[in-house]
């Protein structure tokens, strides 16, 4: 075999690899509650979508560059979706930091209230529209699971493929925003729209 393609073979090779590392990262605390729902029942259990997605938001935040001016606090994920997924989180994140910062997770019944925000999730609903109205152009990571949430400007869009949950991008959103996404995050993610600006890829 040519030495050109054997580097070009060890060359994807190693993008697979890292790719997985990746996602394995961002799925670890789905594993462990995977986990102890298997050492608490009979026989192993999937974990629910709430939790899958709790793990990743949770995840995120470790692949996310926020402007300075956005303070060095604790850090907020804010829910505005039913109780369900803010419990699935709340029970995820507790006691965990992000780059230091020890992590709070608020729900939010009203647009008014995201103030302090640094990560929003928003589940489908009536009230999408003005929640993202209200974060238009501030330092917050929006994600959702609305089946058009990139078409109406959030960032992180989580989709069902084959039973497993994943996520696609749009780094515009980021951008407006503010919030720089680390290029290792946008290799896992199923599809990326939009170019980055002042926040963008790091």
């Amino acid at each position: 075999m040519a030495l050109s393609s054997m580097r070009a073979r060890e060359k994807g090779g190693s993008k697979r690899r890292g790719s997985g590392l990746i996602l394995g990262l961002l799925l670890t605390v789905a594993g462990v509650a995977s986990a102890g729902l298997a050492s608490q029942n009979a026989r192993a259990q999937r974990p629910s979508r709430d939790d899958v997605e709790a793990a990743y938001l949770f995840n995120f935040g470790k692949f996310v560059r926020w402007p300075p001016e956005s303070g060095r606090g604790p850090l907020a994920i804010c829910v505005a979706a039913q109780d369900s997924f803010g419990a699935a989180l709340q029970k995820l994140v507790a006691g965990e930091q992000i780059n230091g910062r020890p992590l709070q997770v608020r729900a939010l019944n009203r647009p008014e209230g995201v103030g302090g925000c640094s990560i929003l999730f928003i589940g489908p609903g009536p009230q999408l529209e003005a929640f993202l109205a209200a974060v238009a152009g501030k330092p917050i990571l929006t994600v959702g699971d609305a089946p058009d949430f990139l078409v109406r400007g959030g960032t992180i869009q989580f989709v069902l493929m084959e039973d497993h949950v994943r996520f696609s991008v749009n780094l515009s959103a980021a951008s407006h925003s503010g919030l720089g996404l680390s290029s290792e995050l946008l290799k896992v993610a199923v599809s990326v729209t939009g170019r980055p600006g002042t926040g963008g890829a790091q």
